[in-house]
């Protein structure tokens, strides 16, 4: 779960420190490749201090409490995965294709609805999306600002997404 977790976030380029008494290869390859920090050892409450967001990835729920009630009186950010009572936030599922990031959520209550959207979505976007983008990209950049242009770019992204129509 941590694993894939970081890989969702690496694209976004934050600071990643692991702390954990036990890492996969997955992670231990990221940590060699100089992408995250990594710590082999049980967490201290002390490892968060000054963090900006926190993600517990353990089935330990009174451990996930009680770095839950840390992050909040220290105002950092934290998501327990698969625990909903104690996170200040969640994680949508993501899709991410160049610059394009869809997120989608179901606020925590059905993670598996959510991947399965995604999973739906991903199967439903055009393989040149991207170039899409940078067909929009340059239009937008080519025609001054108003309405007009909204106009334009909405009716072209549709004809782009769906050619046959």
């Amino acid at each position: 779960m941590a694993e894939r977790k970081i890989k969702k976030l690496l694209p976004f380029g934050p600071k990643i420190k692991v702390i954990a008494p036990r890492a996969t290869k997955g992670i231990k390859g990221l940590h060699q490749q100089g992408k995250l920090e990594l710590t082999l050892r049980k967490v201290r409450l002390s490892d968060i201090k000054g963090s900006f967001m926190v993600i517990v990835a353990v089935d330990n729920i009174k451990l996930q409490k009680r770095i839950y009630q840390y992050c909040k009186k220290k105002g950092i950010l934290c998501n327990s995965v698969d625990s909903i009572d104690y996170c200040s936030f969640i994680f949508p599922s993501l899709i991410l294709k160049g610059d394009i990031v869809i997120g989608i959520s179901t606020s925590g209550k059905v993670p598996a609805l959510s991947r399965a959207i995604r999973e739906y979505i991903e199967r439903s976007l055009p393989e040149n999306l991207e170039s899409i983008k940078e067909i929009l990209e340059g239009l937008r950049k080519s025609m001054p600002k108003g309405k007009k242009r909204q106009r334009i770019l909405s009716l072209m992204a549709l004809r782009l997404l769906n050619p046959r129509k």
